[in-house]
Parts: C-alpha cells; structure tokens; sequence
C-alpha cells in the first residue's frame, strides 16, 4: 500500500492515494511497533476522509492540509483546493510554506451584550481555585468557551484529565493568556518598507467535550483571537498567533476567520501491511 507521512500543526498523518482500505488495515498502519505509525490515515480521493485505530472521524484541519500538501505534491502548479466536509465546502490555498483554510463567519454567541461585558459565561477548570469568566465564540455551527488566564504559570496549571464545566454548556473551552501585541513592518517587492500591522499573539489549551484535550486545532485557535480581539477593544490587531503544544497557528480575523499552519509531506512509504 502506497503511504505519505507529513506532519502539520504537531499532528502526524499517514496519506493514502484513493480511496480508504479496510479498517484494519487502517489501524495497522496507524500502529507505532507493527505498523508506520501516526496520528490519522487520511484517504485523499475527491476530497480527504480520516481514522483513527477506532474508526472514521471528521478531518481536523491537520488533515486538510496535509491532504492539499499532498496534491500539491502531485501538481505544484496549483496552490486551491475546494474540498467538501461534513457536507459543507471548505476552501484551502496555499501561502508560501502555509495552507490557508477559510473556516467561515464567526460571531460572538451573546451578540453586543456579551462584548460590552467581555463574557457572556463561566467555565470551572480543574487546577484553578475559583471559576473563571469566558467569553462565547460561534464558528462552524459550534460553541468555542473561551477564558483568558493570568500568566502561563496559571495555564499550565488547568488539568484537562478531568472535564471543564462549562455554564451554559458549550462544544469546547479554551483557556488562554494573552502574549500581547506589536507591530510588524510591511515590506514590498524591492524590499522596502511600505507599512506597519499590528499582530498578537496569544497561547491556548483546549477541551473538545466529545474528543477530550486538544493539543492544536483551528477552531480553538479563532475563538482564541476573536476573544483577544474583543477583550482588547477598538484598534486591536485582527491577525493572531496562536500558540500550541503542538505547534503555531496564524488566524487573520474579518468577516470570515482565516486559519493558516505549514502542512509538510516528508516520507514516501511503500507498507506491506
């Protein structure tokens, strides 16, 4: 069986040309001993499909790109895919080492109230001694609670073995320290400098209550920004960093929220499996 491994985002994934084999042969490959070993298999037929040892699950972002890294591979010529997802079209270009996904319009789940506030709920973490507010994100259908923490100290400090709460419940909580904000020289073509942008960065942990702790994921990294951009106010920058466990992310925040990540496909493997 023809194999690719890449890795996006710390995730590792093993792609298949065509469509999936059996699931057992799925979960022997995924297999670190026996096997090649990796986070996913993703089949890249028409649009990419993922497993895990246990069974088909819906493509992480690490997938998507590695999947467009892949057919880039194939055809450098082209630099957009539009894949379908969950019966939803999902639009991937690639940006110098970057693939970009446009993950689709965003909003604050409480609307203006929440934003004149800069919470709208309260999540309870495991490690911390009192409850902390958290601001509501909708992206994709999906409700991302986000709590900014003092220090890094404190973030390090949330255990995810044991699940949040949220109050009103929520898809995913993120807990997050804001790094801060500085401006950025804008360069043309010659070189020269021909503007300034302001870009934040911003560090993020994860609970997805269906999947447990996230250790990277663009859904956590926009709802991350957006909140740092809320709280922040007027003026703050709409392009953040979001750090990772498993790696960067850069989300560019408009009318629709932008994720961008480096996709890398560094192994050919021929499996007898």
């Amino acid at each position: 069986m023809k194999l690719f491994k890449g890795m996006s985002a710390g995730t590792t994934a093993l792609i298949h040309p065509g469509g999936p084999p059996t699931q057992e042969k799925i979960a022997a490959a995924l297999e670190p001993v026996r096997g090649v070993g990796a986070d996913l298999f993703v089949a890249v037929d028409e649009h990419p499909r993922a497993f895990t040892p246990d069974g088909e699950i819906s493509p992480p972002s690490a997938a998507v790109r590695l999947a467009a890294a892949h057919l880039h591979a194939q055809a450098t010529s082209r630099t957009s895919w539009d894949f379908f997802i969950d019966g939803m079209e999902m639009q991937v270009r690639r940006e110098g080492e970057e693939y970009l996904i446009n993950h689709g319009p965003w909003s604050l789940a409480g609307g203006e109230p929440a934003r004149a506030e800069g919470h709208d709920s309260v999540l309870h973490l495991t490690g911390l001694t009192d409850p902390r507010p958290a601001l509501r994100i909708r992206l994709g259908g999906r409700t991302i609670a986000v709590a900014a923490l003092a220090s890094a100290a404190e973030l390090t400090d949330v255990d995810f073995h044991t699940p949040p709460r949220a109050e009103p419940t929520a898809d995913l909580v993120a807990a997050t320290t804001i790094m801060g904000e500085r401006e950025v020289d804008l360069t043309g073509e010659a070189g020269t400098v021909i503007g300034t942008e302001r870009i934040g960065a911003v560090q993020v942990r994860g609970f997805d209550f269906q999947a447990g702790e996230m250790f990277s994921a663009d859904t956590l990294a926009i709802a991350a920004g957006a909140a740092a951009r809320t709280w922040l106010g007027e003026g703050a920058a709409t392009e953040w960093i979001a750090v990772f466990g498993g790696g960067n992310t850069r989300v560019v925040l408009g009318e629709h929220a932008l994720a961008a990540a480096e996709a890398q496909i560094f192994a050919e493997i021929n499996w007898w499996g």
